[in-house]
């Protein structure tokens, strides 16, 4: 794995360079500075696998860096490891916001950064196993019939520049750094685009996503206030951690986000418009034991998110049993 180092302290690159030569990393370059990394990117012809950024320095910081690293096309999904011993909440979630993936705490300790370089080799192992799915991207050039796609409906799609909203792999890896306090007043949601099988078999892919997106903004409309950070798992779930220890009751929160996707209803081939609806489940605290897997909490909270789902289909139909009988 080849890894682009960035950091003002020049102790703080011969540490990473020997850490990460310890632990099987030793293809590693370093550079002082931001604007050092992107001429370093621009005059290099093979591409990094992985980044490592010191989020403060001088001139251009490590997120402004990290936003610039994302815009390049070569690396879109390369993992790109904070390094910082900020523990802010704030640097965090800015630092995730730009594209990080990944997070690693000064001073270094040798066992968690392996731990990160293990992570991020494991992500670009997997994703250069799988063949690139260029119409599962928005923007994409080549229109794909109704109903047919070439991604699944539970692949996690690729979402460009859409404020708070980044990776799954990086919305986990931002709870497991929050600090006790922060997670204590932090709550996760999940919400469910019901009858997702139904919009995928009658949609093109740029309708799919389009469709998304719609969803996307408006959770975004009214999450904004509270503060928050978004992942898309799939199968049209979305898994929001929002940073407010109160929010207003679910159902409210809902027929908020309903609202908004019925004032722009999703146009189909024929003309008919598709309705959107989506159940929201109630949150739930994030653990702060750090061996409890973040693969738990959110399912715990998509569980919700289809409990809801799930008793709104029954109060539809309980009606028409009364009637009949």
């Amino acid at each position: 794995m080849k890894i682009l180092a960035v950091d003002d302290d020049p102790f703080i690159l011969e540490l990473l360079t020997i850490m990460s030569t310890r632990l099987g990393f030793a293809d590693i370059i370093t550079v002082p500075s931001g604007e050092a990394a992107l001429e370093t990117l621009r005059d290099t012809a093979s591409t990094f696998d992985c980044f490592l950024l010191d989020i403060s320095m001088p001139g251009m910081d490590g997120i402004e860096l990290c936003s610039r690293i994302r815009s390049l096309s070569a690396y879109r999904t390369t993992p790109i490891i904070m390094l910082t011993a900020m523990t802010d909440t704030d640097y965090v979630e800015r630092a995730f916001k730009a594209g990080a993936t990944d997070y690693a705490n000064k001073p270094f300790d040798i066992v968690e950064l392996g731990a990160r370089l293990r992570i991020a080799q494991e992500l670009v192992m997997a994703r250069a196993s799988t063949k690139p799915k260029d119409d599962a991207q928005p923007g994409s050039d080549t229109p794909n019939p109704i109903g047919t796609h070439q991604f699944e409906l539970s692949d996690e799609i690729a979402f460009e520049d859409i404020d708070s909203l980044v990776e799954l792999t990086a919305l986990g890896n931002y709870l497991i750094q929050l600090s006790r306090d922060a997670a204590i007043a932090s709550q996760v949601i999940a919400v469910k685009v019901e009858d997702i099988e139904a919009i995928y078999d009658q949609t093109s892919s740029d309708q799919f996503i389009g469709a998304l997106e719609h969803v996307i903004k408006s959770i975004g409309s009214v999450f904004d206030s509270y503060g928050y950070l978004m992942g898309y798992t799939g199968n049209g779930i979305f898994i929001i951690i929002s940073h407010k220890v109160k929010l207003e009751p679910s159902i409210s929160l809902e027929h908020k986000i309903q609202a908004l996707l019925e004032e722009n209803a999703l146009p189909l081939e024929n003309g008919v418009s598709f309705p959107i609806e989506v159940s929201l489940g109630n949150p739930i605290r994030p653990s702060t034991n750090k061996t409890q897997p973040v693969r738990k909490t959110f399912e715990r909270a998509i569980s919700r998110a289809e409990n809801r789902a799930a008793k709104k289909r029954a109060e539809v139909v309980a009606p028409k049993k009364r009637i009949i009988g």
